[in-house]
C-alpha cells in the first residue's frame, strides 16, 4: 500500500490530506469531457433521500491496482470547493475511516431513478495530479498524459511500484 501525503501546510485540519479515486479509463475520459464525476447508485428499493455516494481513498492499494485505471489526486479541501451539489440537493463530505473519504448527495425531494447520478465539478479546482498504475502499458500513459495535458496543467505520473 502506498500512503498518500499531505499537500502543502494549509490552516484547516485534514483540509490538506491527499486523498484519491480509481476510475476507469473511460469514465476518467467523461470527467474530463463532461466535468462530472459517477457516483454508485444507493441500493435498489431504497427509500432515502440518498442520490447516490462516491469513495475516496487515503493510499492507492498496489495489489488492486486496474491496470487500465487512472487515479484522480486531490485534497480534502479541494473536493469541499470544486464538487457541486446538484440542483435541489445537498453534498456532503465525511470521514467514516482514517482511510476513506465519502460523498453523498442528499435530495431534498425524491430523484428520478433513471439517472445515473453525478456531480459537476471544477476541474481545474478538483484535479491535482494523474497516477497511472505502474503495470498498465506504456501507451496507456502516453495516452493519459498527452489527454491530461491538452485539458489541465497538472502532473501525470506512475503509481510507484511497491516491490
Amino acid at each position: 500500500m502506498k500512503r498518500l501525503k499531505r499537500h502543502g501546510d494549509g490552516d484547516a485540519p485534514g483540509g490538506t490530506l491527499t486523498v484519491v479515486r480509481a476510475l476507469a479509463f473511460v469514465e476518467f475520459i467523461e470527467l474530463l469531457e463532461f466535468s462530472h464525476l459517477r457516483f454508485d447508485p444507493p441500493t435498489h428499493g431504497s427509500t432515502s433521500t440518498l442520490v447516490g455516494s462516491q469513495e475516496w481513498k487515503r493510499q492507492i492499494e498496489d495489489e488492486t491496482a486496474q491496470p487500465g485505471s487512472v487515479y484522480v489526486c486531490t485534497t480534502l479541501d479541494a473536493l469541499h470547493h470544486a464538487v457541486l451539489a446538484p440542483e435541489h440537493a445537498e453534498l456532503k463530505i465525511d470521514m467514516p475511516s482514517e482511510s476513506r473519504v465519502r460523498l453523498r448527495t442528499l435530495s431534498r425531494r425524491r430523484p428520478p431513478a433513471a439517472e445515473q447520478p453525478c456531480v459537476r465539478v471544477d476541474l481545474q479546482a478538483l484535479i491535482r495530479r494523474v497516477l497511472v498504475p505502474a503495470s498498465a502499458p506504456a501507451h496507456l500513459f502516453d495516452l493519459v498524459r498527452h489527454v491530461v495535458m491538452t485539458r489541465l496543467w497538472v502532473e501525470v505520473g506512475r503509481v510507484p511500484s511497491g516491490r
